[in-house]
């Protein structure tokens, strides 16, 4: 069967970075969820405003509103639920290069 699959998403230059209005306004947060967000511990920053958002935290922050919205997870949820993934991610790394090794042998 084949079957068609629409897939969306966001090209972005890894070397640009936005600012905190460019961020709220980029991703229609509140002011107050990108704080929260902040006090939770998903990206950290001393002084909020005046802080630009890289490629890897703009990512973190896109993946905590899309499980607050689609899944309806809380904030200290979603920052468990992010920090897992990362640990998903670094473990199968270490699998993959484990398997070269093991391959070569």
């Amino acid at each position: 069967m084949n079957e068609k699959k629409v897939i969306t998403g966001l090209i972005m230059d890894k070397n640009v970075s936005f600012s905190y209005v460019e961020v709220c306004q980029k991703y229609n947060l509140s002011e107050e969820l990108l704080t929260e967000m902040m006090e939770h511990g998903l990206f950290e920053t001393r002084n909020l405003k005046k802080t630009q958002f890289d490629y890897f935290t703009l990512h973190k922050i896109q993946s905590a509103q899309r499980l607050q919205r689609d899944l309806g997870i809380n904030m200290p949820g979603v920052v468990l639920v992010l920090e897992l993934l990362e640990e998903l991610e670094r473990v199968r790394n270490e699998l993959s290069i484990l398997q070269r090794h093991v391959d070569e042998i």
